[in-house]
Order: C-alpha cells, then structure tokens, then sequence
C-alpha cells in the first residue's frame, strides 16, 4: 500500500508581513502638464513556502526519514522577498490635442518562493531557490492618451510594452526521489529562463450625438463607439515549457486573447 501524504503547518509559523518604502519628485514642466520621477520599493519576509520535511535526505537520497508517510508537506513562514521599480511619469496636456499619461517602469524582483504550494527542487537546499520572482518583469511602458480633433474624431489608446517573465529549466527527472519533477540542471538558478515580451495597442473610438440644445455634462445624449483590442493582432505567447525532457521545450503552451473588435452605445442624461 502506497504510505499516505499529509500538510501540516511549522511549529511557530507566522504571518508574512512586507514593509513598503519609496521617494519621488515632480515637476510641472507647462500649464497642465507635469513630469514625476518615483523610487518604489518593498521588503517581504516570514513569506509562505512549502517544504517536504519527510524528503529522503543526502546524499544518497534513497528513503524517506519516516516510511510510514510519503510526501509530508509543511507550510512555512520562511520565505522572503526583495522588489526595486524606478518609474517616470510624464501626464496632463502632453500636446495641444492630445492628453494623457505615459509611464516607462524599469524594475527588479527576487524571492525564494512562488507561493504557498511552491515545493522546492532540493528539500535540503533552500538557498539555491533565490531568484528571480514569477512577476518580475525589468521594463514595461504604459501609455493611456486621449486624443480630440473635433466632433468626429474622439480617440482613446492604450499602450502596453512589457519584457518577458522569466521561467525555470527542469530536468523532468526526480533525481531527489521525492515524486517530484521539478530538479533544476545543476547550477542553474531558479527562473533562468526568459519569454518574449509582451505588446498591445487598443484603440477606441467614440462620437456623441446631443438630443437637445442645452449644455453641460447633465445634458442628455447618445454615443456610439468601436473599441479594438489588440489592434495589430500581435501574438502575445505566455507559459513556457521549460522542462529538458519534453519534445516543447522553450515553446509556448497558451497565449493571449487575439484581435477583438467591439460595439458600443450609450444613451446618459
């Protein structure tokens, strides 16, 4: 009979707790318009993490410490976390039609854990599982501009750019004996591996039509709108295989919604 696996939680477990910290400056550079540079940065510690405390132990990694359980996983409070973005921020009346904000984000993050069911690839080796966090992503621009050139041209556009998350290379084998498939080559860290970066447009359009004479917001009308989502149809992948024994290795398995083309009409009064 195969021996049964259990959770159970570390003696003295605590909550995690993340202590935030950051500093700016802004400056308006015209009537309207201002530029602002900020530091953003964050510290998490006592971070939850699992950990097969009944692993066979080194170095011959053969049999578990107590045969009567197989995998006895604890969830601990041991994990920790270190996050940098520097971003800039340029908004307001950009130029004389066209406002809006557009932010550039250079960014670093770095942890020993990818979450409460997170096991790591050496039981016995924790330290080998610092790197580079599942979010990190080091740049990313984001824009979000309104454009008025008269009665019929009324736009919206939102612009992401992102680079790449990272992933982890595996072996695909349980060199540990543990069940477990997710042994990393030897010497390479934690998320090593990185995807593609990422890039969408969206575009909208809208015009309103009054239904009275009278002025201001409280003034009833009717609008109608077409909203592109993706307008380039870009194929955006996500999730790679990074396991060295599948015939994927290093391909995408999904991906972001493609082009979506929408209809709109309000009537607000």
């Amino acid at each position: 009979m195969t021996p049964r696996s259990i959770v159970v939680l570390e003696p003295g477990i605590r909550t995690p707790s993340t202590v935030q910290f950051g500093a700016g400056i802004e400056r308006q550079l015209r009537k309207g318009s201002s530029l602002a540079v900020n530091y953003l940065g964050s510290r998490g510690v006592q971070l939850f993490r699992s950990r097969d405390i009944n692993a066979p132990p080194p170095p011959l990694y053969l049999d578990r410490p107590d045969p009567a359980f197989g995998q006895v996983r604890q969830i601990e409070s041991s994990g920790r976390q270190v996050v940098h973005s520097l971003q800039v921020l340029a908004s307001g009346r950009l130029l004389p039609r066209l406002q809006g904000n557009i932010q550039y984000t250079f960014s670093s993050a770095h942890n020993d854990t990818s979450g409460i069911d997170a096991l790591p690839a050496n039981n016995y080796d924790l330290a080998s599982e610092y790197g580079r966090a599942d979010f990190d992503q080091r740049h990313h621009v984001q824009a979000l501009l309104q454009f008025q050139g008269g009665d019929w041209m009324h736009l919206g556009l939102a612009i992401s750019l992102r680079s790449g998350r990272p992933y982890s290379l595996v072996t695909g084998t349980d060199p540990f004996n543990t069940g477990q498939t997710n042994a990393r080559p030897d010497g390479v860290p934690r998320n090593a591996l990185q995807g593609p970066g990422y890039a969408s447009v969206d575009l909208k359009w809208t015009r309103e039509f009054a239904l009275t004479s009278k002025q201001g917001d409280a003034a009833p009308a009717w609008s109608v709108g077409v909203s592109a989502f993706n307008l380039f149809n870009r194929v955006n992948y996500v999730t790679y295989v990074g396991t060295l024994t599948s015939p994927f290795v290093g391909q995408p398995i999904a991906a972001f919604p493609p082009r979506r083309i929408q209809l709109s009409a309000e009537f607000h009064f």
